[in-house]
């Protein structure tokens, strides 16, 4: 992890992004805003996209084939197939088995996943490298990997809750704002009904999901 003083890990902290659309729907966004916990202190109030920590022996192997573009600063177009994930339980892929922790964890599917009631199309997009910041203005960089994934709901978008231990708040937003409220860090652009003292819009997950929404 990068410091304060500049110092840095061996290898970047790995993280899944989750791009969530609902097909029937296209043009709507899912994103969070994220619930202060005490597995996830650094980005309360921030309006995201669900995203997931992993090991990083997991995370490595997701990377595998595109060690080469690391540990670039910057966003990087990656090549991907059509996966389906949410089948019942059934993990086939390391890819669905990262992306349904993702949504079992975070977006409080399980059960829905569990008893096939949710399926979605995934791709991935994006792999990232940068020097997060803190919003909390600590100094405490976080030096960060980020896989991206376009995810496509087709069954069960009415499963995904309002609200989660990890969301103190799920909206589904006009994607073609996206790129606008990142530019001005202003979530009301997304949704006027949040509480403009308390969210924000800021990060890496949503610069990518702005760069994978302008290439659609």
């Amino acid at each position: 992890m990068r410091t304060g003083d500049g110092g840095c890990a061996d290898r970047p902290i790995g993280v899944i992004s989750a791009v969530v659309m609902d097909e029937s729907r296209p043009s709507h966004l899912l994103l969070g805003v994220r619930r202060p916990s005490p597995l996830a202190g650094r980005h309360p109030g921030v309006l995201s996209t669900p995203t997931l920590r992993l090991p990083d022996d997991l995370f490595s192997q997701l990377v595998a084939a595109d060690s080469d573009l690391g540990p670039n600063p910057g966003i990087h177009p990656v090549s991907g197939t059509d996966l389906l994930v949410g089948r019942g339980g059934h993990v086939a892929t390391i890819d669905g088995f990262a992306l349904e922790s993702l949504f079992a964890r975070k977006l409080g599917l399980a059960g829905p996943l569990a008893r096939g009631d949710f399926s979605a199309v995934a791709r991935r997009r994006f792999l990232s490298f940068d020097d997060v910041s803190d919003p909390l203005g600590t100094g405490q960089n976080e030096w960060t990997a980020m896989l991206t994934y376009e995810i496509r709901v087709s069954i069960g978008v009415d499963t995904i809750p309002a609200e989660t231990a990890s969301y103190s708040r799920l909206v589904w937003v006009d994607a073609a704002k996206l790129p606008e409220a990142v530019a001005h860090r202003d979530a009301l652009l997304l949704d006027e009904t949040l509480d403009a003292a308390e969210v924000c819009v800021h990060g890496l997950c949503v610069r990518v999901a702005s760069a994978l929404l302008a290439g659609s």
